[in-house]
């Protein structure tokens, strides 16, 4: 019985090193360009990563406790779900129209808007617990789920507020916000649930508590859209973009990645569950998947600075089906465990990678209704696999649920490796007078520029 408490004790560990390369990572950001589109940009950098942490914080209790206040809450058993259901719906369309708000008003104040809906959300919950209120739980929940629409748009900030060389590089250190979460999350969560004398009630109150950290650190940021002189021109269109090889590449990557991610992790501790292996050796599964999930931010950027975009998106395409692979062999507690943990780094790799094709698919600064479309999908792809992940693992069980995220990940390596080649055909890059209408070649100017600087 000493592998779980090891693995707890390992992966605090990690999260101590992951903490010390963020360190790392600030010390050595000076270097190189030294252009800077706005004033201590570092600070702004810190700020963002605290309030990535905010925002996984108050996922992290919505997926731990969520389920299980509705299960106390609803009168009919088919509705237990409901709540955490709201959550993810009204979260992917509130992702839609939060693009558009961006485009007019800036980042700021639709970030603003975002934390006031988990306050607002978290409050409403805490009186439903109290009142033992199913309807009002729902409503609480549903605007929870409006904040989780303006979590995306942080690495966006730093990306556009970063130097041109640095983009990707910033938008991956915002991710380390993740872990932070990852560490703490679960266990603030648990630990509130028992503050007051009802339970729950501390938890719901947590993420009220989160919203408001959420929302000073949202007034603190820059209030346009971006630090560049593209910023101050029009967004570009979803509709302008429709056919641009990178756009299509980043939706692909990141909605696929996405998709198998969810149902791995939706699917991995029922499996756990089923196979026997205790709630102990489940809670370690799910801290090994999320230190996967951001931990290695500062290593993805760095190999995408030396490789580019093409071999990042093949690496984290191993990476994820080397972990369904184990998956398909192996179902004892260990194996299941590392192949949650390889499922996340894989993931994370993806992200970056699919994340710098976003960026490159525009100028900078003229991204924001691009960036809410993209999450927008993104999310309904990935909410279409974890509603469906128990319905799958009922069907083929664990060996098959994997047997599936191995086939996701290799028609989308394919479908990749299609595009590229078609890439590689087109003419050299040309712009329209707005940017509207750019041809670009598998590895842009852009990413020549940030990846070699």
């Amino acid at each position: 019985m000493r592998s779980v408490p090891f693995f707890s004790e390992v992966a605090g560990f990690f999260c101590i090193v992951a903490i010390l390369s963020l360190f790392c990572a600030f010390t050595q950001w000076n270097r190189g360009s030294m252009i800077k589109p706005i004033s201590s940009f570092p600070m702004l950098l810190v700020r963002l990563i605290a309030a990535q942490a905010c925002y996984y914080m108050i996922v992290s209790v919505d997926l731990t406790l969520t389920g299980l206040v509705g299960m106390s809450l609803a009168t009919n058993p088919a509705l237990m779900t409901l709540p955490l259901s709201l959550i993810v719906v009204v979260g992917t369309a509130c992702s839609f129209v939060a693009g558009h708000a961006a485009a007019r008003f800036g980042y700021r104040p639709v970030m603003v808007v975002g934390a006031l809906t988990a306050v607002a959300g978290g409050v409403l919950s805490a009186v439903a617990v109290a009142s033992d209120s199913f309807i009002l739980f729902c409503i609480g929940t549903a605007l929870t789920g409006g904040y989780r629409a303006v979590g995306g748009f942080l690495r966006f900030v730093a990306s556009e507020y970063a130097p041109p060389a640095k983009r990707e590089r910033a938008l991956a250190l915002v991710m380390y916000g993740g872990i932070i979460a990852a560490a703490l999350g679960p266990f603030a969560a648990v630990a509130a649930s028992q503050a007051a004398d009802q339970i729950y009630v501390g938890s719901c109150a947590l993420i009220a508590i989160l919203g408001v950290a959420a929302l000073i650190l949202a007034a603190t940021m820059p209030p346009a859209t971006g630090g560049s002189a593209e910023s101050d021109k029009p967004a570009i269109q979803i509709r302008d973009r429709v056919w641009n090889p990178q756009f299509q590449q980043a939706i692909l990557v990141l909605a696929s990645s996405g998709l198998v991610m969810t149902l791995v992790m939706a699917t991995g501790p029922l499996a756990n569950e089923h196979a026997g292996h205790g709630s102990a050796s489940g809670a370690a599964m799910i801290q090994w998947h999320l230190i996967g999930m951001f931990a290695p931010s500062a290593l993805s950027a760095l190999f995408l600075k030396r490789y580019g975009t093409s071999k990042t998106n093949i690496t984290g395409g191993l990476i994820m089906a080397a972990g369904s692979v184990l998956g398909t062999f192996a179902d004892t507690g260990w194996a299941m465990t590392a192949t949650l943990a390889l499922v996340g780094v894989g993931w994370n790799v993806l992200f970056v990678a699919g994340s710098a094709l976003l960026l490159q698919s525009y100028p900078q600064g003229r991204g924001t209704k691009l960036q809410g479309f993209t999450d927008g999908t993104t999310a309904a792809i990935s909410a279409t696999g974890s509603f469906a992940a128990a319905w799958i693992l009922q069907s083929v069980g664990w060996k098959g649920v994997n047997i599936l995220a191995i086939a996701i990940t290799a028609t989308v390596l394919i479908l990749l490796a299609w595009s590229t080649s078609r890439m590689s055909k087109l003419p050299a890059p040309r712009h329209d007078a707005d940017g509207s209408s750019a041809l670009v070649v598998a590895e842009s100017p852009v990413l020549e520029t940030s990846t070699r600087d």
